[in-house]
């Protein structure tokens, strides 16, 4: 099976600062705000219409289309260098709200199906130890193949599994021994990253909401199907969710 080269040059890391406006941050979260208390499940997690038509508002603004564009070239470019095969499969995009209620959506790390991961802050949780701060490993890995990665991301599930006590323990830990760095978010910015080949992970939120919206782009095609099925039940869900939103009476 093939080993895919990895090694390009990509940054770790790109911030794109002020690039979303005060007005186009309070429309969106007043978005949210109106709905945010019937979301099922409780997760913070949601792969909705409402997610791209956050994105596509994004894509109204033009400092938003000039970050998504370099962003996109930089992964292309990396990605021709690397060997991938890109499909041409739309983004996806996520809508993720966090809060002190929400604890098993923090401290899990993960690599992505996809190449390129736009992160885009739209509320900051209270400023506390833990509010929600991306976390980013500086250790990327190398050597790609598809049983290495379905490999990596089950052991990856298993360990998310852990009680949150002792996944929050690992991450201050790894912050202390430097193997990683917490990254402070701040809407108006946008961040991207490769997180195909970056771990990564969120803080916890200990007080108020964390909201961002997370778009991400070119899927390689290295899970074997596995990401398909629950992506595809996730959508499926919160359409009907959406639906049943919008036929119930109003009081």
């Amino acid at each position: 099976m093939r080993d895919y080269d990895i090694d390009a040059e990509l940054p770790r890391l790109q911030v794109f600062e002020g690039v979303v406006t005060r007005h186009l941050l309070d429309e969106i979260n007043a978005a949210i705000d109106a709905s945010r208390e019937t979301w099922r499940p409780a997760d913070g997690r949601r792969a909705t219409q409402a997610a791209q038509h956050f994105a596509d508002m994004l894509r109204q603004n033009e400092g938003f289309q000039l970050a998504e564009r370099q962003a996109c070239e930089i992964s292309r470019r990396w990605a021709r260098k690397a060997g991938w095969e890109l499909n041409g499969e739309p983004p996806l995009c996520v809508l993720r709200c966090v809060n002190s209620g929400l604890p098993a959506q923090s401290h899990l790390r993960h690599y992505d199906s996809h190449i390129l991961t736009l992160l885009i802050p739209l509320q900051e949780a209270q400023a506390t130890r833990e509010n929600g701060d991306l976390i980013i490993y500086r250790r990327q890995r190398h050597a790609v193949t598809v049983m290495s990665n379905i490999v990596a991301k089950i052991g990856l599930i298993l360990l998310r599994n852990l009680p949150f006590v002792i996944r929050r323990a690992q991450t201050f830990r790894h912050l202390a021994e430097h193997q990683c760095d917490r990254i402070a978010c701040v809407p108006g910015n946008v961040y991207a990253f490769n997180g195909f080949i970056t771990l990564h992970a969120n803080l916890h939120a200990e007080a108020g909401e964390r909201r961002s919206l997370i778009v991400h782009y070119y899927d390689p095609g290295l899970t074997a199907g596995l990401s398909a099925v629950p992506r595809a039940w996730r959508a499926l869900r919160d359409r009907l969710l959406d639906a049943f939103q919008h036929t119930r009476p109003r009081a």
